[in-house]
């Protein structure tokens, strides 16, 4: 675990650097927006990787993941068939890709759907713990 200190020490002052230099004036925008693509592709690797270990260690415990991931396919799903790709025009800009226009809907209303699905667990919760 010391290991792991040590990493986001390392990360946290070659981010700093980064942003340093970008703000004297030695580096540009580029340099900030690789270092920014290195740890995203660093996050996404050990965001697979990680509990692709885990899944190997507990093999029980993986049910309850997959069942999340089932939920969680499940309202994406729901939410891009209740998304539309109608055109949006607007006094500066007209959007008409079918395929954005999609995207978009469907991550509102899966953010819509989180948001119901997170407050419903919050009252649900409060409403537990009075009768216990």
């Amino acid at each position: 675990m010391k290991y792991l200190s040590i990493i986001r020490y390392v990360f946290l002052a070659i981010s700093a650097v980064t942003v340093l230099l970008f703000f004297v004036g030695v580096s540009d925008v580029d340099l900030m927006l690789n270092w920014a693509y290195i740890l995203l592709g660093l996050t996404i690797a050990v965001s697979i990787l990680f509990p692709a270990v885990n899944l190997a260690k507990n093999p029980q415990g993986a049910i309850r993941s997959l069942v999340g991931l089932a939920i969680v396919a499940v309202v994406l799903g729901i939410s891009y068939a209740m998304a539309s790709d109608a055109v949006i025009v607007t006094p500066v800009n007209t959007f008409d890709d079918p395929t954005s226009l999609k995207l978009s809907d469907m991550g509102l209303y899966a953010t819509y759907i989180a948001l119901g699905v997170a407050i419903l667990a919050s009252i649900i919760g409060e409403v537990s713990n009075i009768f216990k």
